[in-house]
């Protein structure tokens, strides 16, 4: 095998510089064709332009010769009174070039037709990432022994995370809908003083995937541009651990008693829905935009199964027990969109 390899070497080498250099003849021969075809036009002698650059228009220039090749294309078929050839070309070009802006040394006639038609992007992809911060509301307290004897309180914890993709899809110029897929992770804790000795702390965290589908309002059409957005998620939770700790208010009576993360996954329901509103703002880049991006996520499901609610060590060791709640949480976000063009024409 090294042996035949060995062999062939020499020759896929030889082939492919033969290749390389048939491509730079190419595009040598095509650049030779456009500077005769701008001499032609400049003389008006404008009848044999488009035959003379049908050999090369396709993918014989380079990206910058191209440019000039369509704009001379099109500034023929305008002077032979052709608009629906120039249209047809102007079209491709502004398929290739969807941000192009009229350059000062552009002649007249072209910025004319150029004025006649507008890029509108129709559908964007992208990727964001940032963090979160969970809140849990109670709804009804379950405890041990004596449940009126403290409800306890959640409250947030260190700031969670998400990553997820997007695709976008304006509707019209002021309107778009919103489909993403994320992963997120969710932290809040819950403290709780029972029996007037006894402090117990719960730090709870949640993996789980979220698919929002929201849409997304804009006023203003410039290089940077505020939006509001409203929209709903459904969610499945991939794995729930919590963290206890029991601590003695008097020290005199015994040290703390901390457990190890315990897997409570099957005590939390799986499927879930929340309720999203927000505001951002993106900024115009070439061929897309970055955006900051900040929503609220008000949580309609329930997140304990009650029938794991007494099923546990930690009732009686930690005095306490699962109590209804729902989450929601504020998302915070930096994202990155491509963007899709499409020309039409101006009514």
């Amino acid at each position: 095998m090294g042996t035949l390899f060995t062999k062939l070497a020499p020759t896929l080498i030889i082939l492919m510089v033969i290749s390389a250099n048939q491509r730079l003849a190419a595009q040598n021969s095509c650049s030779e064709i456009l500077d005769q075809a701008e001499l032609l036009f400049e003389q008006g002698i404008i009848e044999e332009i488009p035959e003379i650059l049908s050999g090369c228009i396709k993918d014989g220039f380079s990206p910058e010769e191209k440019v000039r090749a369509q704009k001379l294309l099109i500034l023929t078929y305008i002077f032979d009174n052709n608009i629906p050839e120039a249209e047809a070309v102007l079209f491709d070009f502004l398929k290739d070039n969807p941000e192009y802006v009229a350059a000062p040394d552009d002649p007249a006639e072209f910025v004319l037709l150029l004025s006649g038609f507008r890029t509108i992007p129709y559908l964007s992809v992208g990727m964001f990432t940032g963090g979160n911060l969970s809140a849990a509301n109670m709804v009804e307290h379950y405890g041990p022994y004596n449940p009126g004897n403290g409800k306890g309180s959640f409250a947030m914890n260190a700031p969670g995370f998400q990553i997820g993709a997007a695709v976008n899809a304006f509707l019209t110029d002021w309107m778009e809908v919103n489909a993403e897929a994320l992963f997120e992770i969710n932290s809040f804790t819950y403290s709780n003083v029972q029996y007037g000795f006894a402090e117990v702390n719960l730090k709870e965290t949640h993996q789980r995937f979220e698919f929002p589908v929201t849409a997304t309002f804009y006023q203003i059409h410039n290089e940077w541009m505020p939006y509001l957005r409203a929209g709903m998620s459904y969610g499945i939770l991939t794995s729930a651990s919590g963290n206890f700790r029991r601590s003695y208010i008097n020290n005199d009576v015994s040290g703390p008693l901390e457990s190890l993360d315990v897997d409570i996954t099957g005590r939390r329901r799986t499927g879930f829905v929340n309720l999203i509103a927000g505001a951002g703002i993106k900024y115009k880049i070439p061929r897309g935009h970055v955006y900051f991006d900040l929503r609220y996520y008000y949580g309609l499901s329930q997140k304990v199964i009650p029938e794991g609610r007494w099923q546990h060590d930690e009732v009686f060791q930690f005095f306490t027990s699962d109590s209804n709640f729902f989450l929601d949480h504020l998302a915070f976000s930096l994202g990155y969109r491509y963007s899709f063009f499409r020309p039409v024409k101006r009514r």
